[in-house]
């Protein structure tokens, strides 16, 4: 069985016909701290403006979700401060069964080439909860660093883009 593909339609919009399927997703227990859930994600999103939201696909598999918070966008809320030229990953969960397979590190760079099309970002920024589980490993090996400002119970991380 050959392995499953990310391709350029991996980020797909959420409608009637996968919502369902989304919000079935899950992550193991010991990740429960790290990532809302994705009906969290979904009504935070339908109430703030800045919000961009994709489920992730391999082939034709879906395996996760990803939200980018936008804080050029008229109307955006923002939990903490932002500069106009930082996106903000605001979540990425690939499900648990699915975990351990490449999925989350292409998933940012089909993210990365989404918000360099937009060319107006220069860092994009996230956060993590310490402690097992948790995804600092993974962001430190992508390329994050550490700003040193923390977000809510997070560590915020940065990574710069290239326009």
């Amino acid at each position: 069985m050959k392995p499953l593909a990310m391709s350029n339609d991996a980020l797909r919009g959420i409608d009637w016909d996968n919502l369902h399927g989304v919000l079935a997703l899950g992550i193991d227990p010991a990740q429960q701290q790290c990532v809302a859930s994705n009906a969290v994600s979904l009504a935070e999103a339908h109430f703030n403006p800045g919000a961009w939201f994709r489920a992730v696909y391999a082939d034709d598999l879906l395996v996760g979700f990803v939200m980018l918070f936008d804080p050029t966008v008229p109307g955006a809320i923002a939990s903490d401060p932002v500069e106009p030229t930082d996106m903000v990953l605001w979540r990425l969960m690939i499900d648990h069964r699915h975990q351990r397979q490449g999925f989350s590190r292409r998933t940012l760079d089909a993210v990365r080439g989404h918000i360099a099309s937009l060319g107006r970002f220069r860092r994009l920024l996230t956060s993590y909860v310490p402690g097992p589980g948790g995804p600092k490993g993974f962001y430190f090996s992508y390329g994050f660093t550490e700003t040193g400002r923390l977000w809510d119970n997070g560590t915020e991380v940065e990574i710069a883009l290239l326009l």
